[in-house]
């Protein structure tokens, strides 16, 4: 049992397992810190126990920016231990960012949402940006009842795709900088104008965590590929590249279809299709929310940092303009 009369004590630690039974997002997992760290920041690990039980786990990520100072980034976590109470994860999260900021300059938490509103809503952070929504698709069922969950259009274009005769394969994404999907996706991005992180990130995930890709292919040419990256228990969609042949064919859906089943093979309870733009992409939302994933609500962004409290007051007018109060 937690003793809630004690305030949420977080450690240092190397490399933490999540709780038994967590969800765990990209952004909480060791290879996602790792990852980044050949970006630049730095990632230190965190976790909550009461005795020799882990009740919360989390990942956070420094960085010094000329003319600001080092700040901290808490992004999707903590991941707790399930059942516990939301009053609990609360005040496990104001712990913990508390602590960040005696050795920060400023801080950044983008916290999942807990029971349905944003744990740090209406505190001292300043909003920075809204909460958006992603496609999370659970793999609990079986095989059959995740076919059934199809949306009828999907399930449709899936079934020409599968007569298509287009050959998909499986297996693990090389450790290769010039590999075809990235040289595709790059062409595609500045294209399209999208931002997305560099392929530098997803070379040093394939060194150190998990990986899935997905390659469909016409007489030995690539028309088509996706890369999923594995945070156990869940996984995430991260690039994939679709020639004008392949989408034709509707190989996205074969790939992502064949991607869903092997996922599930490997133990994977959850794939997050990421975040759903009905405005920008309403046809990529479409296609996400067709494989019966479901739209959750992710937790606003929220900065910490000298003169922000003074500005997320003024915002909720709580203090008149004009008037000053040290941080």
């Amino acid at each position: 049992m937690v003793n809630r009369a004690m305030a949420p004590l977080w450690t240092p630690t190397a490399l933490p397992c999540a709780p038994d039974g967590a969800g765990l997002p990209m952004q909480q997992h060791p290879a996602y810190g790792m990852a980044c760290a050949t970006l630049g920041s730095a990632p230190a690990w965190f976790e909550w126990r009461e005795g020799s039980e882990v009740l919360a786990t989390a990942q956070v990520l420094s960085r010094r920016w000329p003319l600001f100072g080092r700040f901290a980034l808490l992004s999707r976590g903590p991941a707790f231990a399930p059942g516990l109470p939301a009053e609990t994860r609360r005040a496990a999260i104001a712990a913990l960012l508390t602590a960040l900021a005696r050795d920060h300059r400023g801080v950044l938490a983008t916290p999942d949402r807990i029971a349905g509103a944003d744990p740090l809503a209406g505190g001292r952070f300043l909003r920075m940006v809204s909460g958006a929504h992603v496609a999370r698709l659970s793999l609990e069922p079986d095989a059959d009842r995740l076919r059934a969950g199809l949306h009828q259009k999907w399930r449709n274009r899936l079934k020409r795709a599968e007569a298509g005769g287009l050959a998909l394969d499986e297996g693990d994404f090389p450790d290769a900088p010039d590999h075809w999907l990235l040289r595709e996706e790059a062409v595609q991005a500045h294209a399209r104008r999208y931002a997305r992180l560099p392929p530098a990130f997803a070379l040093a995930w394939a060194r150190l965590g998990e990986t899935l890709l997905v390659t469909a292919t016409r007489d030995g040419r690539p028309q088509a590929g996706m890369l999923f990256l594995i945070h156990r228990p869940w996984a995430s969609y991260h690039l994939g590249w679709t020639s004008a042949e392949g989408r034709r064919e509707n190989a996205h859906t074969l790939m992502l279809w064949r991607a869903i089943v092997a996922l599930k093979a490997r133990g994977i309870t959850a794939l997050e299709l990421g975040v759903l733009d009905t405005v920008g992409t309403p046809d990529l939302a479409r296609f996400k929310l067709g494989t019966g994933a479901a739209p959750v609500q992710l937790g606003a962004t929220w900065m910490d940092a000298p003169g922000s409290r003074l500005v997320a007051a003024l915002t909720r007018g709580l203090i008149p303009a004009g008037a000053s109060r040290s941080r």
